[in-house]
């Protein structure tokens, strides 16, 4: 159900992206906005690619109950996962012109738009693969309602909140900003949830 929940919520980032995008800026911004949409599966398929890599590794570790390993492999999870959210999120903030000029000019209204908000946009990449990486984690240690309900934060809770407020405050730049802020807090609901189960575990 989690994994099904994750596909769903690139839809709904689609499709209410999609409403936002033109109730502000018309054609061209969702223009602009359908660029991201052919590289946000990319960043799920990265993220969810190193997680299923170490799925069979954890449970398999976690079933034995060899702790050791299970927090070995969540390291390597967790940095792989880090390392390449960098590089990604570099890639596409200095490089904006030739990521967008893949799919339009990048002299045309919606290719400005794009290149404009890409290095916005590039800054949720890090959260937005982490946060795959470690909903895989939690399903790989049978926290099946935790992984549910962290992709319900990302996919849903967080993310409309923020498409519908965040362009308020901050025009244009709120709008590419919406899906960054969403995977940020997200990722802060993760860590404070994981301080919570440490603080129970060491009584």
């Amino acid at each position: 159900l989690s994994s099904l929940m994750g596909e769903l919520s690139l839809a709904v980032f689609v499709y209410i992206g999609n409403l936002i995008f033109m109730l502000y800026l018309g054609d061209d911004g969702v223009g602009a906005f359908g660029i991201s949409c052919y590289y946000t599966p990319f960043f799920f398929m990265v993220g969810n690619a190193i997680a299923q890599s170490a799925q069979p590794i954890i449970s398999y570790n976690y079933g034995a109950e060899r702790w050791t390993n299970v927090a070995r492999v969540r390291r390597l999870l967790f940095g792989t996962s880090f390392s390449v959210g960098v590089v990604l999120a570099l890639l596409f903030a200095l490089l904006p012109v030739p990521l967008v000029a893949l799919f339009v000019d990048a002299g045309s209204a919606a290719g400005q738009i794009a290149i404009n908000g890409f290095p916005y946009f590039s800054t949720g990449i890090i959260f937005f693969i982490l946060n795959v990486s470690i909903i895989g984690y939690y399903q790989s240690i049978e926290r099946i309602g935790r992984a549910i309900l962290f992709v319900c934060l990302r996919g849903l809770i967080f993310l409309l909140p923020c498409f519908v407020l965040l362009p308020r405050l901050y025009g244009e730049a709120g709008m590419w900003l919406a899906m960054p802020v969403a995977e940020l807090l997200t990722l802060l609901s993760i860590v404070i949830s994981g301080r919570i189960d440490a603080a129970r575990n060491s009584r």
